[in-house]
Formats: C-alpha cells, structure tokens, sequence
C-alpha cells in the first residue's frame, strides 16, 4: 500500500470507500438527474412509480450540477489527503470535514423538515447516505483524529524511531 500517515482502517475508509461512495454518487446522480433531484426530499418518488418526475427549474440544474462536481472535488481530495506523509493535512483534512458534516446533516435536516428527519423509517437512499453514512464518517474522522486507530504520523517518523531502538 502506498506510504501514508494514516492508520490502516482510517486510511481504507477516507482514502478508498468514502472516495468510490462518492464517484459511484456523481455517476448514479448523473444517470437519471430529474430522479436524483426529486428524490432530494418528500415526496420521494417510489421506485415502482409511474409517473415522471417533475422538471428541474434552471436554478436547481444549476445547483444539482455543482452538488455533483463537489462530489468529484471531495474524492479527490480525500484521495490526497489520505495518501500523503504529512501527518497534519491528514489531520486538518480530517477535522475540516468533520465540522463540514455537521453542515451536511444540517441542510438535509432543513430540507426535510423534523417529522421526516427524525423518522428513520421514512428516510430514503437519499438522506440514509446524506445524514446516516455522514454521521457514521464523522464519528470515524474523530476516532482518527483522537487515535482510536494508532497514531496519526509520518511514516518516515515511524521507521526513524525502530532505527533508533
């Protein structure tokens, strides 16, 4: 595997999962965009529905296709974030984006509205990856950051510290 300064199991997770979750995103929005749209929040269309989607006014294509493009820009930037040897960019990447979470559950939460939000039955795919699966990354970017998983460091610190011994 290539040198990084995260642990094994935040280093799968942050620089491999999370990045393939959000391309497999961009690519599955990008398939049916009135579908991905509509099901942003209730009424969410049923999979066995018949009827067709609304239109997108402009300003939510607009807004849809940059939602997406920030997809790409954020498995990017896992992905070098996650691969490098500097310990604290893992890190400041890591607690940035935990914080930039709280946002994320935030908006899908005013999107929603409490009587949904708070009905885990009701949720769909769409708000258990945009509140479940962010929530669960944000506590797994904590537990990184506060060594639940080893130490945060620079690998070449690492081989130093057995040469010394």
């Amino acid at each position: 595997m290539a040198k990084s300064c995260l642990p094994v199991v935040p280093l799968a997770i942050f620089g491999v999962i999370e990045p393939a979750m959000l391309v497999w995103a961009y690519i599955v929005a990008h398939q049916d965009l009135p579908s991905f749209y509509a099901a942003q929040a209730p009424p969410f269309p049923s999979p066995s529905s018949t009827t067709t989607n609304p239109p997108i006014p402009a300003q939510g294509l607009v807004l849809l296709l940059q939602l997406t493009n920030v997809y790409l820009l954020l498995a990017a930037l896992a992905v070098i974030c996650s691969f490098t040897r500097h310990a604290s960019v893992s890190r400041w990447y890591l607690i940035a984006v935990a914080f930039a979470d709280y946002g994320h559950i935030w908006a899908c939460y005013q999107g929603v509205g409490p009587e949904v939000f708070w009905d885990l039955g009701s949720w769909n795919d769409m708000l258990w990856g945009g509140v479940g699966v962010s929530a669960a990354l944000n506590a797994f970017r904590w537990l990184t950051v506060l060594g639940a998983f080893g130490a945060v460091r620079d690998p070449r610190d690492a081989a130093l510290a057995k040469k010394r011994n």
